[in-house]
């Protein structure tokens, strides 16, 4: 997960003020920013201890979030060994859940650089679809796709980060995975659809569509 581009998207929230990420070991700030009470270090530790000790010894479902409502209104989640705490200007209801949806689209990206290849990789093969769907049956080449998904991805790394609408693949993020991961799936993706456009068009027709996209791609790119 990356907290730096967490806390400053979440920042960027009209309702938030400041954050402190907290130990939850020994309470001290790992990192802070914006505007935030000096004693934010002991707020934001001693509320989400307590709801810890709450939620073990009454047996109650794990608690996402605690909102305190005072003079500085603060949102503590617990995320891993540590208590993330923000400061609100405004107590508007459901500020909680926008923080907590920041912090879950940000998880699942997962590492930038191996999210961003995986974004090219996906961008690039789209492309190929694209001119390969072109005068074609599109639910042939959907159920194709969606076929390839499932067989290639025999770990299961991809499930949840990349989804398939209609001939077009949308990645969610990169999660768990590294660049190795990335190239290695988008190469047999990739060789699995070309087979494809192979048996369906011929060779030379195939190749003429491959080359259009790489020419398109080269265009942009220059």
């Amino acid at each position: 997960m990356s907290l730096e581009s967490s806390f400053e998207n979440i920042l960027k929230l009209k309702e938030v003020e400041g954050f402190a990420l907290v130990s939850g070991e020994d309470g001290s700030i790992i990192k802070s920013g914006g505007i935030t009470p000096g004693n934010i270090d002991e707020i934001v530790a001693f509320i989400g201890s307590a709801a810890e000790i709450i939620t073990e010894a009454c047996g109650v479902e794990e608690i996402k979030s605690i909102k305190g409502v005072g003079m500085r209104n603060v949102v503590i989640i617990p995320y891993e060994d540590k208590f993330i705490g923000f400061v609100l200007g405004e107590n508007r209801c459901g500020v909680e859940n926008d923080i907590i949806n920041l912090l879950i689209q940000e998880e699942i990206k997962g590492d930038s650089r191996v999210y961003k290849l995986l974004v090219a990789k996906v961008s690039q093969l789209n492309k190929l679809l694209e001119e390969f769907a072109k005068d074609s049956d599109e639910s042939m080449w959907h159920n194709y796709i969606n076929k390839g998904l499932g067989v290639l991805d025999k770990e299961k790394k991809f499930t949840e980060l990349i989804n398939l609408n209609n001939v077009r693949l949308e990645v969610f993020g990169a999660k768990g995975l590294i660049g190795e991961d990335v190239n290695r799936f988008m190469k047999l993706l990739l060789d699995f659809v070309v087979k494809k456009a192979i048996s369906e068009f011929g060779n030379d027709e195939a190749r003429k569509r491959v080359h259009a996209v790489i020419k398109s791609i080269g265009k942009k790119d220059g």
